[in-house]
């Protein structure tokens, strides 16, 4: 007679328990996917942030370190001083030494430029790039404003004179410009010296003698908050 064996098999609950446990081992792995993801998006993001705001501090540290106090006349032939804080505007203008000219260029330039900052909105002709940037980081509508630096071809400007604009921070919350100017007087050897949010000056006392001798940068950022940058000034020690 034949012996009959059972053939070897799974139970439903041993499949059961193997599909949870499979389960399980899916489900933790895609969370642990979505986790490494998040974090190198996150990473690259703010990557590119810390990028962004160490050109901003190269671009504003050459400008700021280049100032020369050079007056302009604007388009209608009015002198404009070689600086100027909380203009209508613009909230910082003033000229610049060091600007080069174009290897193998047939006419020489002037070493000299004009250049301007200003806050616009994100949605502005001036911040399209920037806008552009930041949806394509995945940030669909942006809640602030973007700095816009401004610069001419030439100083002393003509009717047709337009300022190049480029956008060097994309997103930003506040903006503060001050400036540390020493006041001191052709009878007194004393000095005296405060901030002003303002320049040049509206009324001035004949006698005394102002020189701007440091420039503040409080800059609120969203991601990083407020910072301070301080640049001294370099001048010739007459007042403007």
């Amino acid at each position: 007679m034949p012996i009959l064996r059972r053939s070897a098999g799974f139970t439903l609950l041993e499949v059961l328990m193997a599909v949870a446990i499979t389960a399980m081992i899916g489900v933790g792995a895609v969370q642990l996917l979505d986790t490494v993801a998040r974090a190198r998006d996150a990473t690259t993001a703010r990557s590119d942030q810390l990028a962004a705001l160490q050109r901003f501090n190269s671009l504003v540290g050459r400008d700021m370190e280049q100032f020369l106090n050079r007056p302009i006349r604007d388009q209608y032939g009015d002198e404009r001083a070689s600086l100027i804080l909380d203009d209508p505007d613009y909230m910082l203008e003033f000229t610049r030494n060091g600007w080069r000219d174009r290897p193998g260029a047939e006419q020489l330039r002037s070493t000299l430029q004009r250049v301007a900052y200003q806050l616009r909105p994100i949605d502005s002709e001036e911040c399209e790039p920037a806008l552009k940037r930041l949806q394509a980081a995945g940030v669909s509508e942006p809640e602030y404003d973007c700095l816009v630096r401004y610069r001419w071809a030439v100083l002393d400007r003509a009717d047709d004179s337009v300022p190049q604009a480029v956008p060097v921070l994309d997103q930003v919350v506040s903006l503060k410009i001050s400036l540390l100017v020493k006041t001191s007087t052709t009878d007194s050897d004393a000095t005296d010296s405060e901030w002003q949010t303002s320049w040049p000056p509206e009324m001035v006392n004949e006698s005394a003698v102002l020189t701007p001798t440091l420039i503040r940068w409080q800059i609120e950022l969203p991601w990083l908050g407020e910072i301070e940058r301080l640049w001294v000034l370099a001048h010739d020690g007459e007042s403007e």
